[in-house]
């Protein structure tokens, strides 16, 4: 149910809780100084940064050993290499404020940010609250939008619930850096980012929000990512789009496992159409043939899409593709079909 924005909640709180930050750091040493200084230069002062190196082979641990010299906030924890979901993982385990959120080594957070989001979060007693953010790219420094937040479908100012918007994973993106958590709720769940190789912030966000009681949209651009760097934490994904299967189906185990399936379920199915639909586009030709094959003989199934008349996806453009990939005619099929043997094959030759 959605709430007007003049709702108010009697509650005493703390009018100055602690947030805590955590920073994944990977060979970051060109722009942690910058995030930093982002960071400590916030002008709500009350922050733990939880700074969890992630092995980088740079001077990254230099930096944030040499900063949190003279800022008691920053907390610095030094780890073998394992990569982005386990290295978050290590920095939730040590979280102790009221709010918490994610932030990236290698990107900017406007200064006023932290401040916003507290106030919002104070003010309509929020589970969480969703922010807007821009790429910057690298090398020019120009700024464009993520479209993090499809506007015409996600109300600003008011509090909702996620099972409140049709298609809401198709709305909201779920990038782990463009939200703000309270940290009692998302304890509460046992919530921590799979083990999947890539994709790891889907099934994480998506539960995290789906979970929530009370979700706010602060259509506010706070935060700047940074484009087409080499060496972050987000380097690993490719071709292989067994990555998206992996995280889909720990975004849907773990949707079942917190009781959400009944309120979530059709958003899911949605969304994992829509998900392969993107992964489609954007494979190479051979890797294209051989993921539609797949789709036709596994993965639809996988995802219950084809158990849903027509009437039950949101998205016209999803379902065409549906359609296309699992009723082709028979020289696309035996195209699709011979790519996905082939590739099974160098798979299994190349364990």
């Amino acid at each position: 149910m959605i709430e007007s924005q003049s709702m108010t909640v009697d509650k005493i709180v703390d009018p100055k809780p602690l947030v805590s930050i955590v920073v994944p750091v990977y060979n970051s040493e060109r722009y942690l100084d910058t995030l930093l200084d982002s960071l400590q230069g916030q002008t709500y002062r009350e922050l733990e940064i939880i700074c969890v190196n992630d092995g980088s082979r740079d001077g990254s641990l230099e930096i944030l050993r040499r900063r949190s010299g003279s800022d008691s906030r920053i907390v610095v924890i030094d780890k073998e290499n394992s990569g982005a979901a386990s290295t978050r993982n290590v920095g939730i385990g040590r979280v102790s404020g009221t709010y918490m959120c994610f932030v990236d080594s290698d990107d900017r957070v406007v200064p006023t940010a932290i401040e916003q989001l507290v106030q919002v979060a104070l003010e309509h007693d929020t589970d969480a609250v969703i922010f807007d953010m821009d790429n910057f790219d690298n090398e020019t420094g120009e700024t464009s939008p993520t479209n993090a937040v499809v506007k015409q479908f996600v109300p600003a100012g008011v509090v909702f619930r996620s099972s409140d918007i049709d298609n809401f994973y198709k709305r909201v993106v779920g990038f782990t850096v463009n939200k703000l958590y309270r940290t009692e709720y998302l304890k509460a769940i046992s919530l921590r980012f799979p083990m999947v190789g890539a994709h790891e912030d889907m099934p994480f966000t998506y539960i995290a929000l789906s979970a929530a009681e009370r979700l706010y949209y602060l259509d506010e651009t706070l935060y700047y990512y940074r484009r087409a760097r080499e060496g972050s934490l987000s380097d690993g994904t490719n071709d292989d789009y067994r990555y998206m299967l992996d995280a889909l189906l720990s975004f849907r185990d773990g949707l079942k496992e917190h009781g959400l399936w009944q309120d979530c379920g059709r958003n899911f199915v949605n969304y994992a159409l829509h998900m392969c639909h993107w992964k489609y586009t954007v494979l190479g030709k051979r890797n294209r043939w051989a993921f539609g094959g797949d789709c036709r003989a596994r993965i639809f199934e996988l995802f219950d899409i084809p158990c849903h008349e027509r009437k039950f996806f949101f998205d016209e453009d999803d379902y065409a593709f549906f359609e296309h990939v699992a009723h082709p005619s028979l020289v696309y099929r035996m195209v699709t079909w011979g790519s996905f043997v082939l590739l099974r094959l160098q798979r299994t030759f190349s364990r």
